[in-house]
């Protein structure tokens, strides 16, 4: 497919340097806030609703920025913006506009991600939107795999700082690749009269309107909404469970998150291979019941059974991660009609970013009451049947995906003409 489609290749090379620039400096980003700042612990807590925050804000207007302007040009513009932020975090007197920084930039990434879907989902065959995903995917586990051991590695051995110059680095390389497709939209087919943009507030309702209407978009937003609340309950929770666990052995926790990226690796490689997905609920809710096994089984583990038994239930939440991101990904860009898919994508990430704020503070609440163990336990229980529910349930949450859309998109199709 890299060979085929010249433009896919330069988006998917600029898209990999930047997705490993993001993780590059996520450890020197904690370790700057713990170790040389030594905050405290409200304060490091900031440090996720930094990242998560602007996304819940932004989302839903990033997305229809997406759907109205030349993507290249928006993302080279963003790419720009979060080497300079990430360079500006190097002068920051304290860890209060730290933080702000760190927001600033995440806001700028936000603009990236509907984009990138978008202009994807116009360069590439409908045949191939699988196999673009799951490459897709595998750069992102392969980011989050190599980046923070590569970043903790540079921190320790030379500095933090130098995690960030990497990263703007990264940012601006990437720009590089974007450059030699920044003409690609003159030659898509252009929009008939009745597609012309809308104003703004119309385009904003009209994305709501596709979203509404289809019950694939909407339920598959529900069941992402409730999936990440429960995973986020004990997903920020590893440090702590380990700590409780293993004592003296702080690398297993290394150890497992690296066999969790390669699980998820391996999984969407696998899902390279095929053509398209042809149910939803065995690919999203299978995944969600993988997860949710991983995390019980780590939950009543004991010492006694040997340590590197945990790495078994490591690389089933990875195949259960790399199912449920590839087939997220897909289901958006399968199902969202491509003159809205900007919209539809910001609307669903605008929703599901709240979980990540939300969950992980509640979720330190029920560490607290129960113990890492057995919270562990329960919420993986909970997982399970949520993924266990949605394989059950598969045919009334999802329905009959084509015609689904076909509705949703003739229906706002015509308000338009009228």
């Amino acid at each position: 497919m890299l060979k085929e489609n010249r433009t896919f290749r330069m988006l998917f090379f600029s898209y990999g340097l930047s997705t490993l620039g993001d993780w590059f400096d996520f450890i020197a980003v904690s370790i700057l806030l713990g170790f040389v700042w030594k905050v405290d612990p409200m304060t490091m807590a900031l440090l996720p609703i930094a990242y998560a925050a602007p996304g819940i804000l932004l989302s839903q207007f990033a997305g229809v920025l997406a759907d109205r302007v030349n993507k290249v040009r928006m993302i080279m513009s963003m790419n720009t913006l979060q080497a300079i932020l990430t360079l500006l975090l190097l002068a920051m007197p304290n860890p209060f506009w730290f933080l702000v920084v760190v927001a600033l930039r995440s806001a700028a990434s936000v603009f990236n991600d509907p984009a990138q879907q978008t202009l994807t989902r116009q360069i590439v065959p409908e045949h191939q939107l699988l196999k673009a995903s799951a490459m897709n995917g595998a750069v992102l586990q392969l980011g989050k795999l190599i980046g923070p051991l590569l970043g903790g590695l540079v921190a320790a051995v030379f500095a933090p700082a130098l995690c960030l110059v990497i990263n703007a680095s990264c940012f601006l390389l990437s720009n590089g690749f974007l450059f030699a497709i920044r003409k690609v939209e003159n030659h898509l087919p252009r929009p008939s009269a009745e597609e012309q943009p809308l104003p703004y507030r119309q385009a904003w309702q009209e994305g709501w309107r596709i979203f509404l209407q289809s019950r694939v978009l909407l339920f598959s937003t529900i069941f992402v909404i409730v999936t990440s609340m429960a995973i986020q309950l004990a997903d920020a929770q590893f440090p702590v469970i380990f700590r409780e666990k293993l004592p003296e052995h702080p690398e297993m926790l290394g150890y497992t998150i690296s066999v969790v990226g390669l699980g998820a690796l391996a999984t969407v490689t696998w899902l390279h291979r095929l053509q398209e997905i042809r149910s939803y609920g065995w690919v999203l809710g299978g995944g969600v019941l993988l997860i949710g096994i991983g995390f019980s089984w780590i939950g009543v583990f004991q010492p006694d059974d040997g340590m590197y038994w945990l790495l078994v239930p490591a690389s089933l939440t990875g195949v259960g991660t790399g199912l449920t991101s590839v087939g997220g990904n897909y289901l958006i860009q399968k199902e969202s009609p491509p003159h809205a898919l900007g919209r539809v994508r910001g609307i669903m990430q605008s929703l599901t970013s709240a979980t990540f704020i939300i969950a992980p503070l509640l979720g330190g609440v029920i560490m607290t009451l129960l113990g890492p163990s057995t919270a562990f336990l329960w919420v993986g229980l909970l997982i399970v049947v949520i993924g266990g529910g949605a394989i059950l349930l598969q045919r009334w949450i999802w329905g009959k995906r084509t015609k689904d859309v076909a509705v949703a998109t003739a229906t706002v199709g015509s308000e338009r003409v009228g």
